[in-house]
């Protein structure tokens, strides 16, 4: 059975009804992380440092006006732990021409616990409808865990399904990778495929644990 939005009734999303942070919050500025981009062996590495006082729980990293290449790197705090104020993060990814460019690549957008944000008001909206969309598929993800768990259904099945509801989860047409469609698909592509691979070595519980934990923090983040 295919798990979409088309084929699958789901009980209504817990948090993104909220909206997330209301705009005037989310465009009041706070200092951009600081970014430091290096190559090493089989690709680059990211070392972000945040600037603010407060937290940092979501950002953008891409590469900025270089010829015949894109690149975009999100982080949201639905997959990570917020990065304290003053902390460092180090982020190893594979693409090679980043790091080779240093001065190309740019964080262009942030957001902070406290509501504010920093960067570019056009990718500080795309960061928060990310977001949103984000926390609709980890409902829908919880919803299906629980009813798998209820229904006892075995474990290959449930990593079975997610796999396909993940590879499902692609932009319709020629859609451009810099659209918010394509963004969103992308973020939500990523967290049924994580689920599936978490699911693959943990127990159920073990892998609703981890997704109820996001919830609680897309809950804090949705109070704001």
């Amino acid at each position: 059975m295919l798990y979409s939005t088309a084929s699958v009734s789901f009980r209504a999303p817990r948090i993104a009804a909220a909206l997330l942070i209301p705009l005037w919050a989310a465009f009041a500025q706070t200092p951009l992380p600081e970014l430091r981009t290096e190559p090493v062996g089989g690709g680059s590495t990211f070392t972000v440092r945040n600037l603010a006082s407060q937290p940092l729980t979501g950002f953008l990293i891409e590469l900025v006006n270089y010829p015949g290449s894109s690149y975009s790197f999100w982080q949201d705090t639905l997959s990570h732990e917020p990065l304290p104020a003053g902390g460092e993060q180090r982020i190893q990814v594979t693409n090679m021409t980043v790091g080779a460019v240093p001065d190309y690549v740019k964080i262009q957008a942030a957001l902070y616990a406290d509501g504010t944000s920093s960067g570019i008001p056009e990718k500080v909206a795309q960061l928060i409808e990310r977001r949103r969309f984000s926390l609709e598929t980890l409902g829908k993800l919880v919803d299906v865990l629980e009813k798998a768990q209820s229904a006892g259904k075995p474990k290959a099945s449930v990593v079975a399904e997610l796999k396909q509801w993940a590879d499902s989860l692609q932009p319709a047409g020629k859609t451009k990778r810099d659209s918010q469609p394509a963004i969103n698909q992308a973020a939500a592509r990523g967290l049924v495929a994580d689920a599936a691979a978490s699911l693959d070595t943990h127990t159920l519980e073990e892998t609703l644990a981890l997704l109820h934990a996001a919830e609680r923090r897309g809950s804090h983040l949705a109070a704001r």
